[in-house]
């Protein structure tokens, strides 16, 4: 019994050890910068690797988060056969990818070359410049950040923290204007992980890890057997290396560093910039406004806007708001039709609801919907941000009506505006919590995602035919996010190319 206090004492120290560590950059025992880095570089092997190549295979799993079937777990995975190449000497990483998609054989291989610096894909003669934001592989590879940060001229010592179990240094530097951490395991020298806060155009911002674990060691060096990239807590890319080994630097393919792009590549893969929209007139009451990403339809129906999706990003929307007023000038109460939850196609959102527009969905997406309006934007505010701050700084300090979503549910087969407009389920097996539109008026019919192409059948274009043949109804015209507008008969036509009927009929 004599000893419990000692026991007592020895258990409170322990737990409060993080947090002392945390608030004691003293505790790296003096260590700089570049001797903590140089101390993870010797553990890995840097050494042995002098102008010899890391050659190895891997598997990657992206899982597609943005565009599943659902918007909860579990999710489809695109699925990567990689080959990579890594050189200590210069941090150029190369990898070689070939991608299996669900319902396709693999995609003709890629390659991608980063230097940390510069990164471009490469396809046959094609080189692509890549900006760092969509260089996610990069910092799979344990060996690339060290090197990066190992070159870095502004790491500093940030402190410590507890990580998965263990007080872990913390280095920090700014790249890109974003402030990254290095945890680096104190009684190993090994890297841990990579963190960082990331702009999102659906999410506002989110929390990116890249963690490394599962080492192993081959011809004396040692890697992570497993990379993973986690945002806000959930796996987004999962890699598993296999053969490993260490080859003279002319014993593969080339590892020049990419060049320096004539121009600053996009921070933003083309589908989702919001490029000014081209106006397609369908009737004077029915536009589609189109840019390279999506095409999305506006219609005056009884005297109400329907918007028909809201792609891409608040600026997309506030153009389209502006389309808007010069078609149909005048006031007019505004409806938002959201037809499918993958990310791109909701980005709008919110601007919409900050502008009091009523948003119509498929009765399952409120929950989902309802988080993305509920998210707070810290990193940049958007304008349902504002309007949420309005109302926290006013003197009855109540929400705004603008950050409120006004919600319309469907969950069966509805009309709306006097009847001249309906919301149909679609309710095949690959387009449940999908909607399509119809306007018997104009016998145009807006399929949502689920006809992306004429040139052959498909499942999601012989789910929206049965629906509506469900429904009784037999437009004349259609369009949909990724298709122009089309006559009707085509698309059964097109349907019926293998088949010769619509299959299910």
């Amino acid at each position: 019994m004599r000893k419990l206090p000692a026991i007592l004492c020895f258990v409170i120290l322990s737990a409060c050890l993080p947090q002392i560590y945390a608030q004691s950059p003293s505790s790296t025992n003096g260590d700089s910068p570049a001797t903590l880095l140089a101390r993870a570089r010797d553990v890995m092997g840097f050494a042995l690797a002098t102008n010899r190549v890391l050659h190895m295979h891997a598997f990657t799993a992206a899982e597609q988060n943005f565009q599943s079937d659902r918007t909860y777990p579990p999710f489809l995975s695109a699925m990567s056969d990689q080959e990579i190449w890594f050189d200590p000497g210069d941090a150029v990483l190369r990898v070689q990818s070939k991608i299996l998609f669900p319902g396709s054989g693999p995609l003709p291989a890629s390659v991608t070359l980063d230097d940390g610096r510069h990164a471009e894909m490469v396809r046959g003669d094609r080189h692509v410049p890549i900006s760092r934001r969509q260089a996610t592989g990069r910092a799979l590879s344990a060996w690339a950040v060290v090197a990066d940060w190992s070159a870095a001229g502004d790491v500093r010592i940030s402190g410590i923290e507890v990580y998965r179990d263990y007080p872990r240094l913390v280095l920090v530097r700014g790249t890109a204007g974003v402030e990254q951490r290095l945890f680096l395991d104190p009684k190993s020298g090994f890297p841990v992980k990579l963190d960082f806060i990331e702009p999102h155009y659906l999410w506002g911002q989110r929390h990116i890890e890249y963690v490394w674990s599962t080492w192993v060691m081959k011809d004396g060096v040692e890697l992570p057997g497993s990379a993973f990239r986690l945002a806000d807590g959930a796996v987004e890319l999962s890699q598993t290396v296999g053969d490993i080994e260490l080859i003279a630097r002319d014993a593969g393919p080339s590892l020049a560093p990419p060049p320096a792009p004539a121009a600053a590549p996009a921070e933003l893969p083309l589908f989702l910039q919001p490029l000014p929209s081209k106006d397609i007139s369908v009737s004077s009451n029915l536009h589609l406004l189109s840019n390279p990403g999506y095409t999305e339809a506006v219609a005056l129906v009884n005297g109400e806007i329907y918007v028909f999706d809201a792609t891409q990003s608040e600026e997309r929307a506030r153009q389209d708001h502006e389309q808007i007023a010069r078609l149909f000038p005048g006031q007019h109460k505004i409806n938002v039709v959201v037809t499918d939850l993958a990310w791109p196609h909701i980005a709008g959102v919110r601007y919409w609801v900050s502008q009091g527009a009523t948003i119509i969905s498929h009765a399952s997406a409120r929950t989902f919907l309802q988080q993305v309006v509920d998210r707070q934007w810290t990193l940049a505010a958007d304008s349902l941000e504002l309007e949420r701050r309005k109302g926290s700084s006013s003197s009855l300090g109540k929400a705004p009506a603008k950050t409120q979503m006004n919600f319309v549910a469907v969950d069966r087969a509805m009309s709306t505006a006097g009847g001249e407009l309906q919301l149909l389920p679609i309710d095949g097996i690959g387009s449940e919590v999908a909607l399509m539109v119809y306007i018997p008026g104009e016998k145009f019919l807006w399929a949502s995602d689920h006809i992306q192409t004429l040139e052959e059948p498909s499942a999601y274009a012989n789910e929206v035919l049965l629906a509506a043949k469900r429904a009784g109804i037999a437009p004349e015209r259609c369009a949909a996010e990724h298709l122009p507008l089309s006559d009707w008969k085509s698309v059964q036509a097109a349907q019926e190319k293998t088949t010769g009927a619509v299959k299910g009929q």
